[in-house]
């Protein structure tokens, strides 16, 4: 019985289903870490173990398509898994942002504040009186400016890591081979 490969494409779309599932939920207890010291350490975990998911991913693509993939194809998986879950992910931010939470950004931007004034160590470049003034005349990111930057720093912090993840993906085919 032969079985049908997927394209990287597919598997890419469908990969990216669920890691925007994942993304979601680390946005969400990013988001409530803000309140609660629980779901802020869930939070982290959550952002520790991203090079984890991503492996499992590439390896389930890796595995399904008889390990003919090379670290390039693997690389472009990344990138095309992190741009489709981005492109999920996305959506409930912008609702966050502009329904939920319509002071939320002008809320971390007052923390920010906050925190670089009892931390002493940007105060002298401006910083502190730049977003000031951005707080005061109400010149900070709209919420698709904020969608917007989280998805392509989605897609470049998965590129980074899709480098990083690809060769242990690859070496998972060596090990598998050896034991045959």
């Amino acid at each position: 019985m032969k079985t049908e490969r997927k394209s990287l494409l597919v598997y890419g779309m469908e990969g990216g289903v669920w890691l925007g599932l994942y993304l979601i939920a680390r946005f969400f207890c990013g988001v409530a870490g803000g309140y609660s010291p629980l779901f802020n350490t869930i939070a982290v975990v959550l952002f520790i173990i991203t090079p984890v998911v991503l492996y499992r991913i590439m390896l389930q693509y890796h595995k399904h398509n008889g390990y003919v993939s090379g670290f390039s194809l693997l690389w472009m998986m990344g990138i095309m898994l992190f741009f489709f879950a981005s492109l999920i992910s996305c959506i409930p931010e912008y609702i966050f942002y502009q329904y939920i939470s319509p002071d939320y950004i002008a809320n971390a931007t007052s923390q920010s504040i906050k925190l670089i004034e009892e931390m002493g160590v940007l105060e002298t470049q401006g910083t502190v009186d730049e977003l000031r003034r951005m707080l005061e005349d109400n010149a900070l990111l709209t919420p698709m400016q904020m969608v917007m930057s989280s998805m392509w720093g989605n897609v470049f912090f998965g590129s980074l890591l899709s480098i990083v993840v690809a060769p242990f993906v690859l070496r998972n085919k060596n090990t598998n081979n050896n034991k045959v």
